[in-house]
């Protein structure tokens, strides 16, 4: 990866994930069988860290909406690739809404892994 122009797919599709991962680990949260959230249940088909990835690279990339994220996830052949098990629209939309909370307490993690004092509100929760 140059840092002398602009990032590829493939590897900020990396970046994203090492990212979420080490603020995971920050954060004290623990998986379990794909459940990054306690709730009941089978384990899900697409982890909870595919899904928080996911949301990463959606802000990141700037798309307005879930919708349009999707679809473009959908016709992307890098995208498929890295996340072979994907979830429908609408489960896409709800396991993003149910990971909205931990989604904002990651945000503190980044921020206290960047060694930022103050607290914003990151792009991903307004």
């Amino acid at each position: 990866m140059s840092s002398d122009g602009p990032i590829d797919l493939e590897d900020l599709v990396i970046t994203a994930y090492c990212a979420l991962d080490d603020a995971l680990k920050h954060a004290g949260v623990v998986n379990g069988k794909g459940k990054l959230i306690p709730r009941r249940g089978p384990p899900p088909e697409v982890d909870d860290r595919e899904v928080l990835c996911l949301c990463l690279l959606q802000e990141w990339l700037g798309f307005d909406s879930d919708l349009s994220f999707y679809e473009w996830f959908e016709r992307n052949q890098v995208m498929c690739d890295f996340f072979p098990r994907r979830l429908s629209r609408q489960n896409w939309a709800d396991r993003r809404t149910l990971l909205t909370p931990l989604l904002e307490r990651l945000a503190g993690a980044f921020a206290e892994m960047a060694g930022d004092d103050e607290e914003e509100e990151p792009p991903f929760l307004s």
